[in-house]
């Protein structure tokens, strides 16, 4: 995915699904299991504002797809897409 293509989907995800939850990063001792829709959400906005800062920096590679992979599952966790949806939004 280029990143061109991930910052579309950035601005999506944050100008639509996301512009309500401030970002904050959750406690990295957390489960995700422990944590309520909203501390979900946050930390997706996080995610996304975190990627935004490096997305065009080609040393970063490996952790832009680590940041997007997670942003994405928080986007489900929290019962936004489906698998399906997020696998599409990736062609």
């Amino acid at each position: 995915m280029t990143p061109e293509h991930i910052l579309y989907l950035l601005s999506i995800y944050e100008e639509g699904d996301l512009e309500a939850y401030p970002p904050k990063r959750i406690d990295p001792s957390r489960k995700f299991s422990e944590l309520n829709r909203d501390e979900i959400l946050s930390h997706a906005r996080y995610l996304c504002q975190n990627l935004m800062t490096f997305l065009h920096d080609p040393e970063k590679e490996g952790k832009i797809g680590r940041h997007f992979g997670a942003l994405q599952m928080c986007l489900s966790f929290a019962g936004l897409y489906t698998l399906e949806d997020l696998m599409s939004h990736n062609r």
